[in-house]
């Protein structure tokens, strides 16, 4: 049962871990070109678009991706009727879309780009949906393609529109939106979603369905508020241009959430098939465990290294973004554990959990920006993202105790925590002392954290 237990989680984790490094990979190289053929202000307009559609899609879809994924897991489920459900809704999402060409226009900045902001919105449904209809059959090969593939694409398609036709923003959302298009069809195909069509709709499992997702809804605006929110306020507050700084800023920091990201996608199907086991308790906190010493490790690394890092992975006019990475770093490693917990309310299926944890993370965002951004600018908006991912955490650790009681104050989270925040502070200094210091305290915890990672690594290399 251990055995078959460790290598169903290390398959899944393998298989996210190609989809997931491969896009990040691609995304990396593409930054460069972005930072260099579009000013701040036009990655300003950018990400205020990606913002807007962050919230949209799942407004417009009731979230249905979710439940598609989801309600796919169950044991004895009937895919093609799930299937059925998510297509339904997303062709009423088609129709009832149309309403962002003229909500876009109401906004000068983004007038000219009504058309394809609605096109980009419907196509990130359609793959979404594709793909969540791809992992919950478990074809999780075939998803990791269609992740790679997208990024691909996206990057196909900049490099014409950018470098060669010079289309600016135009070109950006453009290549979005065919990559997602030509992904959608991937994931159609390979689903064999047009099986689909033949079943009948089945309009208590649809109830069943959308109860599960609508309450997720108001939980995606929470996590807009918390992601995204920031961004909006830095444009209105300071300027577009500082929006297109910050938002570097969130790039790096983020890639902490990609990392365990993989794991945590993986985890979650380990969690949903180990849920009637005897040892769950025991073997999801040894899971746990390798988890804060593993996220410790790669806040750290980010940490000491960030600084001289974007002094040659951007334009000069980005590296000022350095110095609000710190605390998205600190903020980013405390969600990661959060999302490892809220497994929990996948298992179970508790959609409140996940709307009430983001609703105390939001609240906590939005007062905190209204207070600091005016005062110490686009520190405040960094600083309020950084306590706002904690307190999620920290909510999270109560609220997930009556389905599980996780072990958080090891030695592994005590130590991690504490060499995290004095690396965040020795950034500031540029002293070789303090960059001495920094190195000191990552190599101390590599060394601390051995017997976590060394048998890790060894399976691994066993696996592969």
């Amino acid at each position: 049962m251990r055995e078959s237990r460790s290598k169903y989680l290390l398959k899944n984790t393998l298989i996210f871990s190609i989809g997931n490094f491969a896009t990040k990979i691609i995304s990396f190289f593409l930054i460069p070109l972005y930072t260099n053929l579009l000013s701040t202000y036009d990655y300003g307009i950018v990400d205020l678009v990606f913002t807007i559609a962050t919230i949209a899609v799942p407004i417009l879809t009731l979230n249905i991706m979710e439940a598609v994924m989801r309600f796919n897991l169950d044991k004895d489920v009937n895919h093609d009727e799930i299937t059925k459900i998510g297509i339904v809704l997303l062709l009423a999402a088609i129709i009832i879309g149309v309403v962002l060409i003229p909500i876009s226009n109401d906004i000068s900045s983004l007038a000219d780009l009504s058309l394809l902001i609605y096109f980009y919105c419907i196509s990130s449904a359609t793959s979404q949906i594709f793909l969540c209809d791809l992992r919950g059959k478990e074809l999780l090969v075939q998803y990791s393609i269609g992740n790679i593939l997208n990024t691909l694409l996206i990057a196909i398609f900049n490099i014409v529109f950018l470098l060669l036709f010079k289309w600016g923003i135009r070109g950006y959302l453009l290549a979005y939106t065919l990559a997602n298009c030509i992904v959608a069809f991937y994931a159609f195909a390979v689903g064999k979603v047009y099986h689909s069509f033949f079943s009948k709709t089945n309009k208590e499992k649809m109830h069943e369905m959308i109860k599960y997702s609508v309450v997720l809804i108001p939980n995606s605006f929470m996590w807009w508020i918390m992601n995204s929110s920031d961004h909006l306020m830095v444009t209105s507050m300071i300027g577009v241009s500082a929006n297109g700084i910050y938002a570097i800023s969130y790039k790096l920091p983020t890639l902490i959430s990609t990392f365990t990201g993989i794991f945590n996608q993986a985890w979650s199907y380990s969690a949903i098939k180990e849920d009637d086991s005897e040892d769950i308790t025991s073997y999801t906190n040894k899971v746990f465990r390798t988890m804060i010493a593993g996220i410790m490790f790669v806040g750290i690394s980010m940490m000491t290294f960030i600084k001289p890092f974007l002094k040659i992975y951007v334009s000069k006019e980005y590296f000022i973004a350095w110095k609000y990475t710190p605390f998205l770093i600190v903020g980013c490693v405390y969600l990661t554990l959060g999302t490892f917990m809220s497994t929990s309310y996948t298992v179970h299926k508790d959609s409140k959990g996940f709307l009430m944890s983001g609703l105390f993370g939001a609240s906590l965002n939005i007062i905190l920006n209204f207070l600091l951004i005016p005062i110490i600018g686009v520190y405040g908006a960094a600083l309020a993202t950084c306590i706002s991912y904690i307190s999620v955490f920290v909510f999270r650790v109560f609220n997930t105790r009556k389905y599980m009681k996780y072990n958080v104050l090891t030695k592994e989270f005590l130590m991690g925590s504490t060499a995290l925040i004095c690396s965040g502070f020795l950034i500031y200094s540029n002293t070789v002392v303090a960059q001495a210091a920094q190195i000191i305290i990552l190599l101390l915890i590599i060394v601390s954290y051995k017997e976590m990672w060394l048998p890790l690594l060894k399976k691994i290399s066993k696996r592969i």
